[in-house]
């Protein structure tokens, strides 16, 4: 006479375990290479910008001004739906007041597109500013921009800073900047 089975512990988990295996090493369709998941609307992307920087001071609180400025920006913004936001940082040295100036901070604007291709930027930023002259002096500086085609600017700036002399000054300037990459899904 045969001997009686005993039940081995574990065995009824074994059947199930075997059909997943068996169904995950199943082939499946693939996705075409480079074809984004199924979204609706338009995606947001980060861009790198920069680029120059020029203008005149229009005034100082000292009753100074006229001199010229020239310098250099970079951006990170990320642009959906027509709109931007992102962050700036600024340097640039005024011939004029003899000093250079650097500033950083938060940026926002909103981009237009006509049917007959033509775009318009209206944008704003405000942040920390320095000067560094003979003495350096902290504040905060602000800025109204208009953008054509994504590349060519003019812009108001207003810089208050915690100094003893010009602790006021006014800018207008234009700017020229370029896409320089798109790190962050763009």
């Amino acid at each position: 006479m045969a001997a009686p089975m005993r039940a081995v512990p574990g065995a009824g988990l074994l059947p199930p375990l075997v059909a997943g295996l068996l169904l995950a090493a199943l082939p499946r369709a693939a996705a075409a290479d480079g074809d984004p998941p199924f979204t609706i609307g338009p995606r947001p992307a980060w861009f790198l910008l920069g680029g120059v920087t020029g203008g005149a001071t229009l005034a100082e609180s000292e009753g100074g001004g006229g001199g010229g400025f020239v310098g250099g920006e970079l951006s990170l913004v990320r642009l959906r739906d027509g709109r931007f936001a992102g962050l700036y940082a600024d340097g640039y040295r005024d011939f004029g007041g003899d000093a250079t100036y650097l500033s950083a901070g938060p940026e926002l604007g909103v981009h237009l597109r006509s049917a007959k291709g033509m775009q318009l930027s209206f944008g704003a930023d405000a942040g920390l500013a320095l000067r560094v002259a003979d003495d350096s002096d902290a504040g905060a500086a602000g800025r109204l921009s208009v953008t054509l085609f994504g590349l060519f600017s003019i812009y108001g700036r207003a810089i208050y800073l915690a100094a003893d002399r010009d602790d006021m000054v006014v800018q207008a300037g234009a700017m020229l900047k370029f896409p320089l990459a798109s790190p962050f899904g763009g």
